[in-house]
């Protein structure tokens, strides 16, 4: 039992990062790890450029919220 919580509480901290990742990008826009990857393989093919997309204060807020639960639930 004790390894079934253990497991439900990795699995939520990830859920609640991954949502937050989601909430932090811009609409329409991959997260920011996955922007660099995707910046270094688009130099590799030669296209450059590309403008930047802000996303809004609640959203950032919320997003941060989660990453502070996740945490929260990571240490509990």
């Amino acid at each position: 039992m004790h390894v079934a919580l253990q497991i439900a509480r990795i699995a939520a901290v990830i859920a609640l990062l991954c949502f937050a990742s989601a909430l932090a990008s811009p609409p329409n826009r991959l997260p920011l790890a996955l922007r660099g990857l995707r910046r270094i393989l688009r130099k590799d093919m030669g296209v450059h450029g590309g403008e930047e997309i802000k996303v809004s204060p609640r959203r950032r807020a919320i997003a941060f919220f989660l990453i502070l639960l996740a945490v929260a639930l990571a240490l509990i």
